[in-house]
């Protein structure tokens, strides 16, 4: 996406500076790497999400501690959710 051609010398400035830590960070890091991780972290969720379903000592008839920890793994991995506000 380019820059808009009203858009002053310090936008276009830090937009190229942007881009050139951009481009650094990711020669710094395997850009093939990137897609596993993200794999790797869904999986992570998905396996903590699992645990709570599974964990009979939270048992209450409309599962409300499991929701509540589930919104917690939520929380805790950065993925916003509008159940419980309270938590941000």
């Amino acid at each position: 996406m380019y820059l808009e051609e009203d858009s002053s010398i310090e936008e276009r400035l830090y937009a190229q500076e942007l881009g050139w830590k951009v481009l650094d960070y990711i020669k710094k890091c395997n850009l093939y790497e990137l897609p596993a991780q993200v794999d790797s972290d869904a999986l992570t969720v998905i396996e903590e999400i699992k645990a709570v379903l599974d964990d009979l000592t939270l048992d209450d008839p409309t599962c409300i501690l499991r929701i509540d920890m589930i919104v917690k793994i939520f929380y805790y991995n950065n993925l916003k959710t509008e159940r419980h506000w309270e938590l941000e």
